[in-house]
């Protein structure tokens, strides 16, 4: 019942902080900005239908348009919602000394970090899901689209992985805002990290492969009149699954696979990303627990 007090302290001070309107606000405004591109006409929004297949395409086609307008912006900003709201969850506590203040209650360690969970937690379900989706709600609007059972169980579904995603940096986030107890140090961490996942580990992915496999290797394909050159397909083959395997050490590429899965395919096929990012979160957090309640806080 302690952990539970704590959490709603918590939360009402969290949710009501200008850190948390902040950030809520800037995400929200990038992916309505993303939303205008759902009104550019293409050919797609041409085609009429039969009238046996209409729930099928009209999926296809939202999961086309969403994945468009705002799902670079969600891997790319989701990691820093979540880090920002993890990085002094800890830390700050222990720097204000509302820690060793709670201590003296009779508080034990463990209500402490569990109702800072659960009020982080939901927090962060609060400030990544109900921009989500009041996006989505306004692209299938912009879409004219009647929403059909196959469309809102799409939506939600990926509501919920975007939130499996936000879930596990938000776990890291409060690893590194446990273990090093200083925030400034949590969020360069995580700075560091989402950094490293985004932009540097993609592009440093291709010279590692380039030292491996050598230069490209390419073949002469006779097209009709014309001769085209291109890369070799037994190149371009272990040049992809190196790469998969290298970028699988982050969770951007976890959630990356089961995002392409559920808006540019039939659906989620292969479960294993999610897995990952869901195991990766509960070991964090109970890290985070483990160490917390062990660690002598002055």
């Amino acid at each position: 019942m302690k952990a539970l007090e704590i959490a709603r302290v918590e939360f009402g001070n969290m949710v009501r902080s200008n850190k948390f309107l902040a950030i809520v606000a800037i995400f929200t405004l990038m992916l309505l900005s993303g939303l205008c591109r759902v009104t550019e006409p293409s050919a797609a929004t041409l085609e009429v239908p039969s009238a046996t297949t209409h729930e099928v395409e009209s999926s296809e086609k939202l999961g086309l348009k969403v994945m468009g307008a705002i799902g670079y912006s969600v891997l790319m900003l989701v990691p820093v919602v979540a880090v920002m709201l993890g990085f002094d969850a800890i830390s700050g506590k222990v720097e204000k000394g509302i820690v060793r203040t709670l201590l003296a209650q009779p508080v034990y360690r463990d209500h402490i970090i569990a109702g800072t969970f659960v009020a982080g937690l939901t927090s962060l379900l609060v400030g990544v899901a109900m921009p989500l989706a009041l996006s989505l709600s306004l692209a299938v609007l912009l879409l004219g689209i009647t929403p059909s059972l196959a469309d809102i169980a799409l939506l939600i579904t990926y509501l919920g992985v975007v939130a499996v995603f936000a879930l596990a940096y938000y776990a890291l986030s409060v690893l590194f805002s446990t273990v090093t107890g200083n925030s400034v140090k949590s969020l360069a961490a995580g700075i560091l990290v989402w950094l490293f996942s985004s932009f540097i580990l993609p592009s440093l992915s291709t010279a590692i492969i380039r030292l491996l496999l050598g230069p490209p290797k390419f073949e002469q394909v006779q097209m009709g009149q014309m001769i085209v050159v291109k890369t070799d397909s037994e190149y371009m083959r272990k040049f992809t699954d190196l790469q998969n395997k290298i970028l699988s050490l982050t969770l951007d590429y976890h959630f990356r696979v089961i995002q392409d899965q559920l808006l540019l395919g039939p659906g989620i096929k292969d479960y294993t990303g999610l897995v990952v990012l869901i195991a990766f979160s509960l070991a964090t957090l109970i890290a985070s627990f483990t160490v917390f309640v062990k660690r002598e806080v002055r």
